[in-house]
């Protein structure tokens, strides 16, 4: 799925500062009070007040919104939630929306509606990017979550899988009038409603149009009228009455039974493992950790300097798509460990360097046909790339203002600082079976561990444990080059990344590569590497270096890499199950005769995550633990199932090539 380019919201403003779209020729909201028509017309015909109330501890409530426009529903639901609803219960709101406001035009919106200014700044501070696609916004200590999708709704509602945890609880329809929004009103989206619904559902909507009216009752929903607000004579609200099947689109990718919450097992102490191990802990879970090596970070995990960015493509792709998500919760991760000097690194800003003609036209297209905000990415001449480095650059470049690096080993130990990790080294898995009890694992040093789940994070050289997993890692060889503050013509201002990357590291030093050396297993540092990595850093920062190959320092480890690029993250399928119900079966069958996929109870898996690591781990690890908790996706379906562990086989077999 590529999305089209976003269309940023262009506005007009009455007198009193109420929004109109340019687009629509409508109001956001209404002149009289717009505040008061949301409360009358969602909040109260959904019976928000009261639900919050009877919810339990620990509960979860999905509200799900046509038109998030300036936010104004969403800050009069979050209100109501703080005041009614239980502490630890968490609301989740999805919002759709083709034409997002800039964060200076929700300002303005907002201005009348002191009440609310709070959770507005709150909203503003965590407002991400505008490019299209799905975003999630954790907000007050993660008791709301906000997923904004940035694009046509009808595009965006297909992409939220319907789990048991992931259905919606109250509809809010608040896209603009039919009249002027007839895209948006269409049968395609009643259906969509009521797949994502369950028996006890509702919905409200300022409209009460025929065809809103015809299209809700077809689809399942019992319809109500009630008096409008202000000028609007009469409103709709309602019911899921009645419910209807719905088949999956890609039942191999169908998500796990949801576990209770116990201990868990990780295999692996790098960034991939501690990651997982440290979401686990925060979810309350009891975890072990079991390390082959002597320490943690025993591969690239362990590098001096890692760097943070997105990745920019020409198309915005599914990997873009994927490593934005990536990125963000990275961000979210890391930016508070680094606020409170609890990891070492520098999240504020990386120069990406257009060193090839192929990286400069990919450039070129995707501020073209995406459209990249300067907020995300800001196009430099070499100039003005040269002052960000900090001495001269070779070629013009993309500044990501939210980019930097980090040192791994610091993130690793900082994940493994929790009460509930339980970290063993020396322990290199040689079995894993699963019995009545759960999961028993082996070791070399003849140690039993048992746990309810396990989660397999051991990179690219356990390669007996991937073959087990059926996981098509390959391990490729990275040597890197220290270099020491004599050694640098000038200090980096920020990370660099051109063929490579090049960073600052403290205390003066920095690090430079990193070679791509398969199927080269050796550990030993060469000095044939360093020259490499010399040669491609003195094309995109020349005169930098001044230390020679032979007097640098350095480390070798090894990336895990798959052919498609992409992290392996999820749950493990059964592979007498996956050949039985799809291998060994036509793969021309309609979609709803295969069943949903089968799983390994309690294996799951984070591999594969190569040279961007860092802006994969923690998305991985959070969707790790969504699926053990059967709780709502951290991403949309295509890119769930774009990382899924069985998408291999499953190509093979669907392209007849099985």
């Amino acid at each position: 799925m590529t999305p089209n380019k976003l269309a940023v919201a262009k506005l007009l403003w009455t007198p009193e500062n109420v929004p109109i779209s340019e687009s629509f020729d409508d109001f956001y909201y209404s002149t009289d009070d717009g505040l008061q028509e949301a409360e009358y017309v969602f909040v109260h015909h959904n019976k928000l007040a009261q639900r919050f109330s009877e919810l339990a501890e620990d509960s979860k409530f999905c509200i799900a919104e046509t038109g998030f426009g300036t936010g104004l529903n969403f800050l009069s639901v979050v209100k109501l939630w703080l005041k009614l609803a239980p502490s630890q219960a968490q609301l989740h709101f999805f919002s759709f929306e083709k034409y997002p406001l800039r964060v200076a035009d929700l300002q303005r919106a907002q201005q009348p509606h002191v009440e609310l200014a709070d959770l507005a700044s709150e909203l503003y501070r965590h407002y991400p990017v505008l490019l299209p696609g799905w975003h999630d916004v954790w907000l007050l200590d993660n008791r709301i979550r906000l997923t904004l999708w940035f694009g046509e709704a009808l595009t965006g509602l297909p992409e939220i899988e319907a789990s048991r945890k992931g259905t919606v609880d109250a509809w809010l329809l608040d896209g603009f009038a039919p009249a002027k929004n007839p895209d948006m009103w269409q049968p395609a989206l009643y259906q969509q409603m009521a797949r994502l619904s369950h028996a006890g559902t509702t919905f409200a909507t300022f409209t009460s149009a025929g065809e809103v009216r015809r299209g809700l009752e077809k689809a399942g929903f019992e319809v109500k009228k009630a008096v409008g607000y202000g000028k609007k004579r009469e409103m709709c609200f309602g019911q899921l009455s009645q419910l209807r099947p719905f088949s999956l689109k890609a039942p191999w990718f169908s998500r796990p039974e949801p576990r209770e919450k116990g201990s868990a097992i990780v295999v692996g102490a790098g960034l991939a493992g501690a990651s997982v191990a440290n979401k686990l802990a925060l979810a309350g879970w009891k975890v072990t950790v079991l390390e082959a090596g002597s320490q943690p970070s025993q591969q690239a995990s362990g590098n001096l300097a890692g760097a943070i960015h997105p990745l920019v493509t020409a198309d915005w792709n599914l990997r873009s798509q994927w490593y934005l998500q990536g990125f963000e919760a990275t961000l979210r991760t890391l930016l508070p460990w680094l606020e409170n000097d609890e990891i070492e690194g520098d999240l504020t800003g990386l120069l990406q360097l257009t060193v090839t003609e192929v990286g400069a036209k990919r450039v070129s297209e995707a501020l073209e046909r995406v459209g990249l905000p300067e907020e995300f990415a800001e196009l430099l001449s070499r100039e003005q790339a040269s002052d960000r480095a900090g001495g001269p650059v070779g070629e013009a470049g993309l500044f990501f203002p939210k980019g930097g690096w980090v040192n791994p080993p610091s993130v690793v130990r900082r994940c493994l600082q929790h009460p509930d990790i339980d970290v063993k080294y020396g322990q290199e898995v040689t079995e894993l079976t699963h019995n009545d009890s759960g999961w028993q694992v082996l070791t070399t040093e003849n140690a039993s561990y048992q746990a309810d789940c396990v989660v397999v994070a051991s990179g690219a050289l356990n390669a007996e444990l991937n073959r087990f997993l059926g996981l098509p890692i390959r391990p490729v060889k990275g040597q890197v080059s220290h270099l020491n503050e004599n050694q640098q013509a000038w200090s980096l201002r920020c990370a660099v990344t051109h063929e490579g990357y090049s960073a600052p590291c403290g205390s003066g030093c920095a690090v430079t590569g990193a070679t791509f050396e398969a199927p080269d297993m050796s550990s030993t540092l060469s000095t044939q590497s360093h020259q490499l990595n010399l040669d491609q850093v003195e094309k995109a920062l020349p005169g930098w270096v001044k230390g020679s190959s032979e007097a640098v320092g350095g480390r070798v480890a090894f990336r895990p890499t798959t052919p498609d690029h992409l992290p392996i993250v999820g749950p493990v399928a059964d592979p007498q199950w996956l050949e039985q119900a799809y291998l060994s079966q036509s793969q021309t069958h309609a979609v709803y005769r295969y069943p949903p996929q089968r799983y390994l109870p309690g294996l799951f898996v984070s591999n594969g995550h190569g040279p961007r690591g860092l802006m994969s781990v923690f998305l991985a690890a959070e969707s790790i633990v969504a699926d053990l908790q059967g709780d709502a996706l951290r991403q949309p379906l295509s890119l769930y199932h774009a990382s899924h562990p069985a998408r291999f086989a499953i190509r093979k077999w669907r392209s007849g090539k099985g």
